[in-house]
């Protein structure tokens, strides 16, 4: 008896320990746009961009280093052997100063500082595309997650009426009012939907850890998603003019063109541009440290100082020989213009062609989901009706699941329908580079 009160004890205090556990345990609930400002801060792409991007800023600030004079500073030192073996040595030590400065000036120097801005440009462009394709995988993320949780509860529904059909079942079978096989039947159908639910809820489970890594979120950490995919259904119908619209692509070829055009310029200035070089040279020699003027037989000479300024121009001339290397890099140069040219022209096509590929793909999703809408409100029209009617018996069990059934694949079927909508216009939207969620309010 005592055995079993410890025991019963044991339990009520276990009991309040969970609860209180439970009641401390905080769940986070985010919306999308919550979970993407997460992203842009945690996510390790973003952070990898942002280095790539500074790197390109301090290319630019410094693009013109080019033109930075060079300076040395040297000090030397004469030991004569004989100063280490023999002290009758006529001096210690020569000790020597010199300095030289340097300044080089090129026609390159106004390509290579535009060249450096056009890169910087380039990689905001490419900063702005990481970002916004972090943003687009966390929301395309968002929406699947509630999707799963919505077909979750479908499923766990779905699970719940074969569960209460077999209970009813087995009780009209139980008072003889139902044959054994109806109820084999009942449990059949029940238990073959148990593994559909607990797939359900591991592939819910699974996506939910990922969405949590790109968020930066501890994987242990209670996260509920606000929202729901029927907020999104009755959207407005979008129209775009493809000619008019622009995206990231175009942005950066017109950018890979531009430098290209760069790089001819700065490949003629080699060829035939002339080139600048002035140096100052400076030196201070022949410090004699203990001399003696009786052993070396003269006098001590003033050291040797020197001040030299030279100024130089150098004018190419193979620029000038249409065989040469340096008109072969011109033609390779203006050769990577045309081709830029051509691809640029493509890539604009090929916008027009898949902004109005998806206009077209997301009209026939909004009319899907006006269908597949009413093919819900009948589904369940259909069952209810055909519930009853297995109740008053003139329905049988195969018609009443098939009844259930057809209910739950219109259900899940609007569903799938909604988010591949939204998938749709989330992707239109990065491909014409506006704001996510401005498409269809």
């Amino acid at each position: 008896m005592k055995s079993k009160i410890l025991v019963s004890l044991m339990l009520i205090l276990a009991s309040a320990m969970s609860f209180g556990q439970s009641e401390n345990e905080t769940v986070r609930s985010l919306t999308v746009d919550e979970a993407v400002e997460l992203a842009k801060k945690n996510n390790v792409s973003v952070a990898h961009s942002q280095i790539t991007l500074d790197a390109a800023s301090r290319a630019k600030a410094h693009s013109w280093n080019s033109i930075s004079p060079t300076a040395s500073l040297s000090a030397s030192s004469t030991l004569p052997i004989d100063a280490l073996s023999d002290a009758d040595s006529a001096y210690t030590a020569i000790i020597g100063i010199s300095a030289s400065l340097s300044l080089n000036l090129t026609a390159n120097l106004f390509t290579s500082m535009n060249a450096a801005k056009i890169a910087y440009e380039s990689g905001k462009l490419t900063f702005d595309d990481a970002v916004k394709s972090v943003e687009l995988g966390v929301r395309e993320a968002f929406y699947g997650l509630l999707y799963e949780r919505e077909n979750i509860i479908l499923q766990e529904r779905n699970l719940e009426i074969a569960k209460t059909q077999y209970n009813n079942n087995l009780a009209k079978y139980n008072q003889g009012r139902l044959s054994e096989i109806d109820v084999l039947s009942a449990e059949v159908n029940y238990k073959s939907k148990i593994p559909t639910v607990e797939s359900v809820r591991t592939t819910f489970l699974n996506d939910m850890a990922s969405f949590k890594q790109t968020l930066g979120l501890n994987l242990d950490e209670k996260i509920e998603l606000e929202g729901s995919l029927d907020d999104l259904i009755n959207l407005k119908e979008i129209s775009l003019d493809a000619g008019n619209v622009e995206s990231s692509s175009i942005k950066l070829l017109e950018y890979e063109l531009e430098s290209a055009k760069n790089s001819v310029t700065a490949s003629r200035f080699s060829a035939f541009a002339p080139s600048l070089r002035a140096s100052l040279d400076w030196s201070d020699k022949s410090w004699y440290l203990g001399y003696d003027e009786v052993k070396a037989g003269k006098p001590k000479s003033d050291p040797a100082k020197s001040t030299s300024l030279s100024i130089s121009a150098t004018i190419p001339l193979d620029g000038f020989l249409p065989w040469s290397a340096k008109n072969d890099a011109i033609d390779s140069a203006q050769d990577t213009v045309k081709d830029l040219e051509l691809q640029l022209d493509n890539e604009k096509k090929n916008l027009a062609r898949t902004v109005m590929s998806s206009l077209r793909s997301i009209k026939q999703s909004q009319e899907s989901i006006k269908y597949k809408q009413a093919n819900v409100t009948l589904a369940q029209k259909t069952y209810d009706m055909t519930a009853e009617a297995y109740n008053r018996g003139t329905k049988d069990l195969l018609t009443l699941q098939n009844a259930n059934t057809s209910l739950l694949n219109a259900q899940v079927s609007l569903k799938s329908e909604t988010l591949t909508l939204i998938k749709t216009i989330l992707n239109l939207e990065n491909t014409i580079g506006v704001d996510f969620g401005t498409l269809g309010k």
